[in-house]
């Protein structure tokens, strides 16, 4: 691939929740509807910091204490309702669209992974085309396929035939760090998501760069 652009990266890989839209307050809205319907305490904000980047079935066994047995009825739930209501609680980073279209303009590939089900993700991008449009390849979850965030790093790289040394993912928690260095892709951490409360949170994880904000995502990554 002949890239015009700066980046040496041949592929940026990057998260949706807490990297390019905030997408906590309808999944806030959603576990705590599903969980008060059946008959346990709704949880603050603050407390999705600590399932951040886990599936949906750990966060409510951690959240809320639910055993095995409930899970399934829980996610029946939650899935109804997001698709009403979480699906519109969205907002996309100020500067995101931007920094990924200079990428994009440059030659570099794009993929998102996301634990997110795949028929919410494929939704959200069909609203906000503008931003859908760009990427190449989307690697989400789905009923028949429950795949590691490890698995999905190394299905986009074999998929897109781009060696994980050429490629670089963007996330905003530790989840994805972790991820990432197990794969042996460079992290590069988004501060601005909700996820990483900090530049030292995240500096443990040997990362490639810090991103205060999603319109530093272009001139950051350029420079890998």
């Amino acid at each position: 691939m002949t890239q015009t652009g700066d980046c040496m990266k041949k592929l940026v890989i990057i998260g949706f929740d807490g990297t390019i839209a905030d997408t906590a307050p309808g999944i806030l809205y959603c576990m705590n509807t599903t969980a008060l319907s059946m008959g346990y305490t709704p949880v603050a904000h603050d407390a999705l910091y600590g399932v951040i980047g886990v599936s949906l079935e750990q966060g409510f066994m951690k959240l809320y204490g639910m055993k095995e047995d409930e899970i399934e009825y829980a996610m029946n739930q939650y899935s109804k309702l997001y698709s009403i209501k979480g699906e519109e609680m969205i907002l996309i980073y100020d500067g995101i669209a931007e920094a990924l279209k200079k990428l994009k303009d440059s030659g570099v590939m794009l993929a998102i992974v996301t634990q997110k089900n795949e028929k919410f993700i494929n939704n959200m991008l069909a609203v906000y085309s503008y931003i859908g449009e760009l990427f190449d390849m989307v690697c989400a979850t789905n009923v028949e396929r429950e795949m590691e965030k490890t698995d999905m790093l190394r299905k986009v790289c074999e998929d897109l035939q781009v060696d994980v040394g050429e490629a670089v993912f963007v996330g905003d928690s530790y989840v994805d760090a972790v991820a990432a260095g197990e794969v042996g892709i460079d992290f590069a951490a988004a501060l601005y998501g909700w996820g990483f409360r900090s530049q030292e949170d995240a500096e443990q994880y040997n990362c490639k760069a810090y991103l205060n904000s999603a319109a530093e995502l272009e001139h950051k990554l350029s420079a890998l």
